[in-house]
């Protein structure tokens, strides 16, 4: 009676396993799908944050440039003040 139990243990969790198989494979690629969807979602996140950086830098580029050219125009006018006092 001992060598029974096993085999038909074994028979009904072959019988489980045979069931299962189809609900392991979906559930196999609903979790790609997810992961899939985590990459994409973690790259466009990235590229996003570079984009902004890009444009943060290429802002300050601009801001500086601006800055110095009116610093530049400024010190200009004052020099031909300056010029056309002692005139």
């Amino acid at each position: 009676m001992s060598e029974k139990i096993p085999g038909r243990i074994e028979r009904k969790m072959s019988e489980i396993r045979s069931r299962m198989e189809p609900d392991v494979t979906d559930l196999r690629k609903h979790i790609e799908s997810r992961l899939v969807t985590k990459q994409v979602k973690h790259t466009i996140r990235q590229r996003l944050h570079q984009a902004a950086d890009r444009s943060k830098a290429n802002l300050k580029a601009k801001q500086q440039e601006f800055a110095d050219s009116a610093k530049s125009s400024l010190s200009l006018a004052r020099r031909k003040i300056s010029n056309g006092r002692e005139e």
